[in-house]
């Protein structure tokens, strides 16, 4: 006799079997949109590194050398990862990043919903990287608003880069500049046949500043400002660079609920003129007047104190802080900001509208 229940259980099995690959091939592909996976990429860095001097505090601990010593040490080993002499309009941040399907729209391109989540690796890398110290004080980067500009979608499956710049900033914001790249496959093909003729390669040359033209006039309005941004930020096409989209971050500094200027911050980390000279075995003059506030006891106590508005008890005249940042670095600033406020102004007069 034919038993059906026989020839069912395979068929059944297969599907079982296909119905269970299906879904382990759904997990995979969306497992960077898990739970606490954002947290995982953006802030456990960041804990790390706020972390970072208890945690060479305890394993210097076992070496039985009186408190300062251990903390000098301690220091030492903190400010070496300080970007010590670096122009603070060159300084780059990269992230390389890819279009999967849980950040991709319906149509196969990067959802607009997906870029913030690619400018918050950014953002985290930042932190780390420019501004150690500050972040082992408690020190944290508020995020005040992010404005952001379209140019050509990025397709799924695709390779992109973030690129994120200092911009500009006053006596309390700082505005960050992300651009979204990717490689142009044609000139990607050709590129790799040869070497570029002045030396440097297409990441490094499209890494330079964000910033408009300065030959462009402060008094544009808002969308004009806004284009002005996006064709000084476009990359040359000769060097197949494509640029997707821009966005414009505000953010700034505290210490708990105190604000800390950004200049403060940026001369505290090492940032300085280009004439200066620029590594830790080799520091800028400025340095020393920070190293001292947080060598002047066994804890970062005073760095602390100093930035939470012990700086404001400096004289005009002995502000350390501003001579780093003076001169071109102060020019290009200026300049940059006028650009930036034209942006803002546009974007709050909207909020009257309707």
């Amino acid at each position: 006799m034919f038993d059906s229940t026989e020839t069912g259980q395979p068929v059944i099995g297969a599907l079982l079997y296909l119905a269970g690959a299906y879904l382990v091939a759904i997990l995979l592909v969306n497992v960077r949109s898990f739970p606490l996976v954002w947290h995982a990429q953006v802030l456990l860095p960041i804990g790390i590194m706020r972390c970072k001097y208890y945690i060479l505090s305890f394993w210097h601990l076992i070496s039985f050398h009186p408190a300062a010593t251990r903390h000098s040490e301690v220091v030492r080993r903190l400010e070496s990862a300080c970007p010590v002499g670096a122009h603070p309009f060159e300084f780059t941040i990269i992230c390389k990043c890819w279009t999967g399907p849980d950040d991709a729209d319906w149509l196969g391109h990067l959802s607009n919903s997906s870029y913030a989540k690619s400018r918050d690796l950014a953002l985290s890398k930042f932190a780390v990287k420019a501004l150690p110290t500050f972040l082992n004080t408690g020190g944290w980067v508020a995020l005040s608003s992010t404005s952001y500009h379209f140019i050509h979608e990025i397709p799924i499956f695709a390779n992109y880069k973030v690129r994120l710049t200092i911009g500009a900033w006053d006596q309390k914001w700082m505005y960050l500049v992300c651009r979204f790249t990717s490689q142009s496959k044609k000139n990607h093909n050709r590129k790799t046949k040869g070497k570029i003729s002045s030396g440097a390669s297409p990441e490094e040359s499209a890494s330079s500043t964000p910033t408009p033209r300065e030959s462009e006039s402060s008094g544009l309005s808002g969308e004009e400002v806004t284009e002005a941004l996006a064709t000084s930020l476009r990359a040359d096409v000769n060097d197949g660079t494509i640029l997707h989209c821009f966005s414009i971050s505000r953010v700034c500094f505290k210490v708990g609920r105190v604000s800390v200027p950004p200049a403060v911050v940026l001369a505290c980390e090492g940032f300085s003129k280009p004439s200066t000279s620029g590594s830790y075995s080799s520091p800028p003059l400025h340095w020393s007047h920070a190293q001292a506030l947080r060598s002047l006891s066994d804890s970062l106590r005073n760095y602390r104190l100093f930035l939470t508005g012990a700086w404001r008890d400096v004289a005009e005249e002995e502000r350390w802080w501003n001579e780093p940042l003076s001169g071109v670095v102060e020019e290009q600033r200026k300049a940059n900001l006028k650009k930036f406020e034209v942006v803002l102004a546009g974007v709050n007069g909207c909020m009257s509208i309707g």
